[in-house]
């Protein structure tokens, strides 16, 4: 499935960007937390229901496979250590040094926010682009698009953990963490 041209019009893109569900992206990350940073290379795969991100990196991150399958999380290590659920997502956290936002990430690699979550969203007044927008407590801007695929997707992205109202003592688990994506191919 292809979109309808990354010229036509963002309201069209939008809408056939909520049922792109068969994607591949390959880039680099660069992630900090908790006053420490890494970079590493991203691969991404997105399948009806399934989605795989793979990070290679140095040190502390080494490389991680995650797998969502509908709601079933599952993480092998670069020491072939195999997690399911909770210990799955507690090793993704001790990784990064922040919860990741698995379901919500196949969305914003796109470029719009998850579909049926809340966000607000700011727009480019003539192109009627998204180039920002906050979800779960996350703020993702789009610094730059590429035709590819038949749509505008994003080349440059930057999400930053906020502070989520309602958290108790007001700060949530990685608050201040950012990750900045540059994607090398779209496939």
């Amino acid at each position: 499935m292809f979109g309808p041209g990354a010229d036509a019009p963002w309201p069209e893109q939008r809408a056939r960007l909520e049922t792109f569900d068969r994607y591949n992206v390959n880039g680099r990350v660069a992630v900090a937390a908790n006053g420490q940073g890494f970079t590493a290379s991203l691969r991404y795969e997105q399948r009806p229901g399934e989605s795989r991100l793979s990070l290679d990196g140095p040190l502390g991150i080494g490389g991680l496979r995650v797998a969502l399958d509908g709601e079933d999380l599952a993480v092998e290590t670069s020491r072939g250590e195999k997690l399911d659920g909770a210990a799955a997502r507690d090793e993704i956290e001790r990784r990064l040094g922040f919860p990741l936002p698995l379901a919500e990430l196949r969305w914003w690699l796109l470029g719009i926010p998850a579909p049926g979550g809340d966000a607000t969203t700011r727009m480019d007044i003539a192109s009627q682009e998204i180039t920002r927008f906050v979800q779960r407590g996350w703020s993702v801007t789009i610094e730059r698009r590429m035709p590819v695929l038949g749509f505008a997707l994003p080349q440059r992205l930057n999400a930053e953990r906020v502070a989520v109202e309602g958290a108790g003592d007001g700060v949530s688990a990685g608050e201040g963490a950012r990750m900045k994506l540059v994607v090398e191919r779209w496939q």
